[in-house]
């Protein structure tokens, strides 16, 4: 049942890519980066239909990666492929030209679909995939460039990519309007892969940190945990209070605190996944 789920998220992720790439990158000449973005070059330059090209660019890099992972990621990642370069190709059929450009405003297909194709490659990854493309053949490259991580590899090859576009193009626009588009894309992809659910994590240090833990566990049914610590301003130990909410519960300790000591010194940070009793599950 679980195998169904995670094979219906990467059929979503690959549609919703598809979807991007049909109706705002493309007709923008906005370059995804990768084997999308080469597959918009070859679009324009000789007319080759992207969905179709996009298959056909990931069956090299599919090769040299049947001796680097095993068959069920590459066997999902394949499924993530097919289901980008089908959708893509509907997408076509469906638009009353070649693609439909929903807006001409190049900032607005930047962002949107930067954020639709950051979202279909979360559930991907989610799911256990990918959509084929960079993510694969920097892993293979990973093994002839020990010395380059894998996040440097996939963006010299993005970066090479959005350049090649921009030169095809003959538009600087438009090397500047991938780069937002990436921009947003990873910024959406790193919220879907940690939830956007984003928690606080509070830090307290104060002389009554009895009371403030016992005032938040009851009024706002949040637990805490003290952490042993040590002041060398003061060159005395001081202990610190640490406590999770959620970010609409942050004012309501703020002024619990001041109520209580208002000279403790309180430190609010972002925690951007939290699993457990509270907050998300552990599956």
């Amino acid at each position: 049942m679980r195998s169904i789920k995670n094979y219906i998220y990467i059929v979503l992720g690959g549609s919703l890519m598809g979807f991007s790439l049909a109706f705002f990158l493309v007709p923008s000449q906005i370059s995804a980066g990768g084997v999308s973005g080469a597959a918009t070059v070859l679009y324009y330059l000789f007319g080759l239909p992207v969905g179709v090209m996009v298959f056909v660019l990931n069956i090299p890099i599919f090769i040299l990666a049947l001796v680097t992972f095993d068959k069920k990621f590459l066997m999902t990642s394949l499924l993530g492929t097919l289901s980008l370069s089908v959708s893509t190709q509907i997408f076509e059929l469906l638009a009353p030209e070649l693609f439909l450009e929903i807006t001409d405003d190049m900032l607005l297909c930047a962002v949107f679909g930067g954020a639709l194709y950051g979202t279909g490659l979360g559930f991907a990854i989610t799911a256990g995939g990918t959509t084929g493309g960079t993510d694969i053949l920097s892993l293979v490259l990973k093994k002839k460039f020990p010395n380059m991580s894998v996040g440097q590899l996939i963006i010299a090859i993005d970066g090479l990519i959005i350049i090649v576009s921009a030169v095809c193009f003959r538009r600087i626009d438009t090397l500047l309007y991938s780069v937002v588009m990436l921009y947003v894309s990873s910024y959406v992809l790193d919220a879907a892969l940690a939830g956007v659910d984003f928690a606080k994590t509070v830090y307290i240090i104060s002389e009554k940190l009895p009371q403030i833990a016992e005032a938040a566990a009851e009024k706002l049914k949040r637990g805490s945990t003290v952490l042993i610590g040590y002041s060398n301003y003061s060159g005395k130990d001081r202990n610190v209070l640490m406590c999770v909410m959620r970010k609409y519960q942050v004012p309501k300790l703020r002024k619990l605190v001041e109520e209580i000591d208002a000279d403790a010194f309180v430190i609010v940070m972002d925690a951007k996944e939290v699993i457990g009793q509270g907050f998300k599950t552990v599956k």
